[in-house]
């Protein structure tokens, strides 16, 4: 059952001076959670490495027994698995920073410059920094998913979001050398602070999180909508905190430092006003993502999935039933996420919908689906509210432990994006 606006926590302020508070107990359990699936999924990854070696350190250094040199030993054992893909491209960010001719400049700089930070503090290792800001990261985004939670759901009810989000497909992600568990943390205190009323903590949150990913542009709409209710329902209330509203500018702001850059440093903007289409890829993504993915574009989404049916086969299958779990989750849910909170179901729709858009090729047509869907994290305070019934609860575990499983094997194998 949903709390009433009488039983939303006032602020986290307050929580944190309570003289137990709730929050320590959060702690326990988000770091007993991660490191129960951590270290489940780092074995299952580690045999398919095993089985399917994919990188020449996986090829080359066996997994037992030990060998030296041991920092070669210990790259192929705990990071050379999740060394997949996209990671690729994180890595040369880290290691010599963008160039306009292998495809970086398609994703956003905080997270390669995280894991630079945090490689120079492991001896100048970017993977393993990669590796350390994803997983702090994902923990610190499990902590503030609960707190969110907090404000519309029962103690009880928000205790469980973190153990639904795991159940959610993909969220193995968020152990990967990944940019989703940094945007989730940034789009988790982004709302935590715009429901406690701290406009520019919330921009900057917002902010981060564009400079993260190219959908944090999105949470500019949660935002607008929280001030709009914030500041009385009315223009008129609006106008009266308008010096608190410019913190709303933050977010597309921050989209704006990085076109410019783009544009003088890389010279990497190229659109025309006649062609709309290339507003998207040659503005607010680079042209350089075709260097990434070939074959893709930005279309209706009805047209997407036209082309991901006609050429079906095992990935495209992977995908369309990996994305339409969300799709699934927000039409069953609809209309009690907005009970939850008007803000939650235009961010949730908004973000499956340009998820659905992107389109790459027939051979692989929603590389990634899932993982951009995987975003549209408020869903997951559905699952938490459904999951009170022991049905249910057995069903999301049941059908979310096969896909953590699952996609983690195709990850490791190369598989899925």
């Amino acid at each position: 059952m949903m709390k009433s606006e009488s039983e939303h926590p006032k602020s986290l302020i307050a929580d944190i001076e309570e003289p137990a508070p709730a929050y320590r107990s959060t702690w326990r359990s988000v770091i007993s959670l991660w490191l129960v699936t951590r270290v489940g999924l780092s074995l299952l990854a580690l045999f398919c490495s095993v089985n399917f070696p994919h990188s020449p350190l996986e090829k080359q250094v066996a997994v037992w027994p030990p060998s030296a040199p041991l920092g070669d030993w210990l790259a192929r054992v705990f990071l050379e698995p999740w060394n997949r893909r996209d990671v690729e491209h994180f890595l040369k960010i880290a290691e010599r920073g963008y160039r306009v001719e292998d495809g970086t400049l398609s994703f956003h700089p905080l997270y390669p410059l995280f894991g630079k930070l945090a490689g120079l503090l492991t001896g100048g290792n970017e993977l393993l920094g990669l590796f350390i800001v994803s997983n702090v990261c994902a923990v610190l985004f499990l902590v503030n998913l609960e707190r969110l939670a907090r404000f519309d759901l029962t103690r009880r009810k928000a205790e469980s979001a973190p153990f639904y989000f795991l159940m959610m497909p993909t969220a193995f992600i968020l152990f990967a050398p990944y940019t989703e568990s940094l945007f989730l943390l940034c789009s988790t205190i982004c709302l935590i602070r715009a429901r406690e009323g701290r406009w520019f903590a919330a921009g900057l949150a917002g902010g981060l999180a564009v400079w993260t990913r190219h959908q944090g542009i999105f949470l500019l709409l949660p935002l607008a909508i929280e001030f709009w209710q914030w500041a009385g329902g009315t223009l008129r209330d609006a106008r009266k905190h308008w010096i608190k509203a410019l913190n709303l500018l933050i977010p597309p702001a921050s989209m704006l430092v990085w076109l410019i850059y783009r544009a003088a440093a890389l010279s990497d903007v190229s659109f025309n006003w006649r062609q709309p289409k290339s507003l998207i890829y040659g503005l607010l993504i680079s042209p350089s993502a075709t260097q990434v993915v070939a074959e893709q574009s930005f279309i209706p989404p009805w047209q997407a999935l036209s082309i991901a049916v006609r050429a079906f086969g095992v990935t495209n299958a992977v995908d369309l039933l990996a994305g339409s779990f969300y799709v699934l989750v927000l039409i069953l849910g609809a209309k009690q996420l907005w009970r939850m909170r008007i803000s939650y179901p235009p961010y949730a729709i908004l973000v499956i919908i340009v998820s659905f858009s992107l389109s790459t090729g027939p051979q692989w047509s929603y590389m990634g689906l899932p993982r951009h869907c995987l975003l549209a994290f408020p869903l997951v305070f559905l699952l938490a509210d459904w999951g009170a019934r022991r049905s249910a609860r057995l069903i999301i575990s049941l059908l979310g432990t096969f896909w953590l499983i699952f996609l983690t094997m195709f990850y490791a194998l190369h598989w899925v994006a």
